[in-house]
């Protein structure tokens, strides 16, 4: 088995991979704290072989994230307490970043100690499921954004004074989107006609998606108190 360390922090988190059985140090690296880091770190630790386990240090105002993301991509976590880890840190010392040497001394007090002798981490399965429609919900959002972006910009090169009247954030209304493509449909239908049709016509799309995915979210959550937003990506990062 492999026990993975995470010192984790409001930015970046430091990782270090220790055999559980020989104590010999399979890897060390520092990702960012987001979704790309999330990412990085779960397809990095499978791409070590055998059995592994994470365990974090038990700092739950900076590590709630990593740990939510970890368990929602099926990967195995275990909380480690502060005074947990005091022998181990102070074995580890020696010159070198502080947050890699943390890292390792957390995954050795795991390894030191018996992985059974630390408090599993659990995530709600409801409460996933209301995390990842929201983390939907929030893409969909996103790109609405990026497709009222694009829109805007024909319009201000096509009819500047209609660009001027939409106010921002009315592009989810449907009376809005009609008029807009009525006077787009009085235009020349050259190319730059065309793709701003087909962006209102994208925007339609994305608003009943949005509405579908809200009312979804709402049911889903029903009696239950809505998690703090993660992403569901990281199922995807491989077997």
């Amino acid at each position: 088995m492999i026990v993975i360390g995470a010192d984790t922090h409001k930015r970046s988190h430091a990782l270090a991979a220790v055999d559980a059985g020989t104590g010999r140090v399979r890897g060390q690296r520092e990702i960012g704290a987001d979704e790309p880091g999330q990412l990085a770190a779960v397809r990095w630790a499978r791409g070590l072989a055998g059995e592994r386990v994470w365990a974090i240090e038990d700092c739950r105002a900076v590590s709630r994230r990593f740990e939510q993301a970890l368990l929602a991509a099926g990967e195995r976590v275990v909380r480690v307490a502060p005074h947990r880890m005091g022998e181990s840190r102070k074995g580890e010392r020696r010159p070198g970043k502080s947050d890699q040497i943390d890292a390792l001394a957390i995954a050795r007090a795991v390894v030191g100690d018996g992985v059974e002798k630390f408090p599993a981490a659990h995530l709600d399965q409801r409460a996933m499921e209301i995390r990842l429609l929201l983390d939907h919900r929030g893409d969909l959002v996103a790109e609405r954004t990026r497709t009222v972006n694009r829109v805007r910009w024909q319009l201000l090169e096509l009819c500047p004074e209609l660009e001027r009247g939409v106010k921002p954030g009315a592009f989810d209304q449907a009376r809005v989107l009609d008029r807009v493509d009525r006077r787009l449909r009085r235009l020349p239908a050259h190319a730059r006609v065309q793709i701003a049709r087909e962006q209102v016509a994208q925007l339609r799309r994305l608003n009943r998606r949005i509405g579908a995915a809200q009312a979804r979210t709402a049911r889903a959550g029903q009696g239950a108190p809505a998690p703090a937003a993660g992403r569901d990506r990281l199922r995807a990062a491989g077997p």
